[in-house]
């Protein structure tokens, strides 16, 4: 039964049995950000929902956001991603002789969906429109007919909890201030937990993460965890599972956490623990290269430690970016050059966000997102598929091109060079087609090249995105946050 899943995610820490998480987020969509959607902001200038409502006024703003909704994602995106291979993958223990990849018959892909307090929390005086939940609710319908796991993320909540534009209002960080702020943000978990726990949903929503990138005091937060987890937690029985954020104070900082009991020696059940790594923003967006790589490695190392009582974790949020210039209201192709870096990019962040052994903290990832309004380069994965520098299908090793070692890293030695040119998106794009192999060549407009490195084991993992616009703290070093079926089979 898909509810169940979670249960299984939430028990990976300590179990024989897994889920890995290869999904997208639907980025830009039920909360919108002006960097991922610039047309709708380019007649007020406004920073964020909040003030791009006030400006228009509600009548022209609920106009405005109703087409944008009704567009922006539709039930062909969901089959798309579904098609791309982003799903859960089950993992059990194999027979000691057997030393490979299999496939099993347990696949779900996974999206991640941000929603804004006030599509259910609105009050008369705020300039916000609400009008988003329907289309979540439709959007949940179409991943339980087409078997997607959904994720809602409370992005945005009363006060903001980060003073970013993803919150809705850019500003102070006011969430804090007042207590009706909690209080209204456990009132949309509970609306969120009540209806999306009906049987009619299929179970297909598996989480429910309390508040996303908050950023206060350590104590403050884990009070409104604990408040958040007794509204989402009784719906465990129905396979809705409660996701915390790492609020950048890093996984380990969480290890033995359990929101119910202060002194727990061992994490929550159902619970899951997510964590953001972008090398988008100051002052990672200045490192080299083989210096991201490196401190890649080294979250992979982190995660990948059995019996450190760390919960469960996902990386809900990575991307391409890396301080690269992205394309952002054009959809120009970009050189054979940035997209041979993409390409390592993705493969050394799926390798290390995707876990090697059972016990293992990692469980996976949701890449944002799966579009932009113009398909930024670093930041959509749709377009890192059609341009090549994402494989055709995460779940199928076959398409990758980078090996792995034994440390959960890329062999980043090996030789490889993107296609000179692509065929890019368009309305009847495909993406790239074909496979790579240890040598020769990657099909596709034109023919990307690899040639071998130093020996590897042959597990594999990936993902794509990148950024312009926006403003974060320092994340976590050494590395950042963090399905047609992979089985490990360890020895």
């Amino acid at each position: 039964m898909r509810a169940s899943t979670f249960a299984m995610l939430a028990n990976a820490a300590a179990g024989a049995s897994a889920a890995i998480v290869r999904g997208v987020n639907l980025g830009g969509w039920l909360v919108t950000e002006p960097w991922m959607t610039p047309s709708l902001f380019q007649s007020t200038n406004t920073a964020d929902e909040w003030h791009l409502c006030n400006a228009l006024g509600k009548q022209k703003c609920l106009s405005t956001l109703e087409n944008h909704w009704s567009t922006f994602y539709t039930r062909n995106d969901l089959a798309e991603i579904k098609a791309a291979g982003l799903r859960y993958e089950r993992r059990e223990h194999c027979p000691p002789s057997v030393m490979m990849y299999m496939l099993i018959a347990y696949a779900v892909p996974a999206i991640r969906i941000p929603l804004g307090y006030w599509a259910v929390d609105l009050l008369d005086y705020e300039p916000y429109v609400s009008g988003q939940y329907p289309y979540l609710v439709q959007a949940v319908q179409w991943a339980n007919e087409l078997g997607l796991h959904v994720m809602i993320d409370l992005h945005g909540a009363p006060g903001s909890q980060n003073g970013w534009e993803e919150t809705g209002l850019v500003g102070p960080i006011g969430f804090v201030d007042n207590s009706s702020n909690s209080d209204r943000s456990l009132n949309v978990l509970q609306n969120l937990t009540t209806e999306f726990s009906k049987e009619i949903y299929g179970g297909a929503v598996t989480n429910i993460e309390l508040l996303n990138e908050p950023i206060f005091a350590n104590a403050a937060l884990r009070t409104f965890y604990t408040a958040g987890a007794n509204v989402v937690g009784p719906a465990n029985v129905s396979g809705i599972n409660v996701t915390i954020h790492d609020a950048f104070y890093n996984p380990p900082t969480w290890a033995n956490y359990d929101p119910h009991n202060p002194d727990a020696q061992t994490p929550g059940k159902f619970l899951t623990l997510d964590t953001h790594q972008f090398w988008a923003f100051p002052p990672l967006n200045t490192l080299p290269e083989p210096q991201i790589l490196q401190r890649i490695c080294d979250f992979a190392a982190a995660l990948k430690l059995n019996n450190t009582g760390i919960p469960p974790t996902l990386v809900g949020e990575w991307s391409l970016s890396t301080g690269i210039t992205a394309n952002s209201t054009s959809n120009t192709e970009q050189d054979q050059a940035k997209r041979t870096w993409f390409r390592k990019l993705f493969e050394a962040q799926n390798a290390a966000y995707t876990p090697q052994k059972p016990g293992q903290p990692s469980i996976g990832w949701y890449f944002w997102s799966w579009q932009t309004e113009y398909d930024i380069d670093a930041w959509s994965y749709r377009r890192g598929v059609a341009d090549g520098y994402i494989p055709s299908n995460i779940s199928d090793p076959s398409t990758y091109i980078f090996p792995v070692l034994d440390n959960g890293c890329i062999d980043d030695t090996f030789q490889y060079t993107a296609a000179a040119s692509v065929s890019g998106l368009g309305p009847s794009s495909t993406g790239a087609s074909g496979s790579a192999s240890a040598t020769g060549t990657k099909s596709g407009s034109s023919a990307a090249t690899t040639t071998g490195g130093s020996s590897a084991s042959s597990s594999s993992t990936g993902s794509a995105s990148s950024a312009a616009g926006m403003t974060r703290p320092s994340l976590w070093v050494p590395g950042l946050a963090i399905s047609s079926v992979l089985l490990f089979c360890l020895y």
